[in-house]
């Protein structure tokens, strides 16, 4: 099982699709996830396409200039994931090594908004390329590209695990392009194939900062580059607000087609020794609401873990875990206080991808950001 926190939302949406009775707080069972898991790929249809899981490695790979100060949070996570495994908690993470980045270069993008630019126009032009030389990392080779106010990578074939393929094959461009104005300090991301004939991701970064807390927004949408019946397209809105203390992440992601809507919204405080992670996490389908509300806390120092997650649909609980997730006894449960059945969770597998792949796209889109102030 991938994650168990996945397998108590997907569980509840086949629940609500078909078999929750809302005036009734009994436990729900899995029932009839079909119908919702048939709206759940449509979404998983949009990130899973060769160019955007090249994007999507892309962004964690952008250090061109690395900043130390995100690895102790690196190590951190390394150190904790087995731990949650088991919880499904790793749901709630991705933007916890987002935020410690973008918190460590809040005087750099200060100075950046400053000067009406983010990436500086000696840079203009330049692609980054893959160096095959065994370094594993995108370098600079010397090849530039016309009128570009801003850099390009190239995207390349990937495994399944992110890793690019070598000998390499380009499959796409990674443009990012200064809209900085006086006024406004602006990044477009634009993700195209390799012709420049289809556009995959299309969305714009403003932000605002003090030397002590900084602020971005990114707007815009991704696509799986088809059209017709089999086109789709999420468009979304997303605020991240760092300062010492912490952060906070807002998300909205729409798909017309079926209508469904990811909605997130996450805290992060560093509460020395602690980390103190907050989420709530809701999937709108077919009228029904399911939301996930957790609690993460994590000990720096002794690598102690506390969880505390719980599940409705449509404000009825239904699943829940809590306690230290190292211990056999912490378990999911539902609503009469019985463990979810393993059943339940297999036959739940083939839609994890889908949450798994929203969580990727919600935890990269301000890398470039993160990336390019620190030059």
């Amino acid at each position: 099982m991938r994650s168990f926190i996945r397998a108590g939302i997907v569980l509840l949406i086949g629940a609500a699709g078909g078999a929750c009775n809302k005036d009734s707080a009994a436990p729900v069972d899995f029932e009839n996830p079909a119908a919702v898991s048939s709206n759940l790929s449509a979404v998983d249809g949009t990130f899973d396409t060769d160019v955007y899981r090249s994007f999507s490695s892309a962004t964690f790979r952008l250090d061109a200039a690395t900043a130390p100060a995100i690895r102790p949070a690196a190590t951190l996570l390394g150190a904790v994931r087995p731990k949650l495994e088991r919880t499904g908690a790793l749901v709630f993470l991705p933007q916890l090594l987002q935020a410690r980045k973008l918190q460590a270069l809040t005087p750099n993008l200060s100075v950046a908004a400053a000067q009406g630019t983010i990436i500086p126009d000696s840079m203009y032009g330049r692609v980054f390329e893959w160096d095959t030389t065994g370094v594993g990392q995108y370098t600079y080779q010397g090849n530039t590209v016309a009128n570009l106010n801003g850099v390009r990578f190239l995207l390349y074939a990937v495994g399944l695990d992110g890793e690019v393929f070598e000998p390499v094959t380009q499959i796409g461009t990674l443009d990012i392009i200064d809209l900085s104005t006086p006024s406004v300090a602006r990044l477009q991301v634009l993700v195209k194939n390799t012709a420049g004939t289809t556009t995959f991701v299309d969305y714009t970064i403003e932000f605002t900062s003090t030397q002590t807390s900084a602020q971005a927004t990114a707007t815009g949408s991704i696509s799986n580059g088809q059209t017709g019946d089999g086109g789709r397209e999420l468009n979304f809105n997303q605020t991240l607000t760092v300062n010492a203390n912490g952060a906070r992440v807002v998300a909205t992601f729409t798909l017309t087609n079926p209508a469904l809507t990811l909605m997130l919204n996450e805290s992060v405080a560093f509460e020395d020794p602690n980390v103190v992670i907050n989420a709530d996490f809701r999937v709108i389908v077919n009228n029904s609401t399911i939301r996930t509300v957790g609690r993460i806390t994590i000990n720096q120092t002794t690598l102690d873990i506390a969880v505390n997650i719980s599940v409705y649909v449509d404000g009825h609980p239904v699943a829940s875990i809590s306690g230290d997730p190292t211990l056999p006894q912490t378990q999911w449960v539902d609503a009469g206080g019985e463990p979810l059945t393993l059943a339940d969770l297999a036959a739940l597998d083939d839609l994890f991808d889908a949450l798994e792949n929203f969580d990727t796209a919600v935890g990269g889109l301000f890398a470039p950001i993160a990336t390019f102030a620190g030059l």
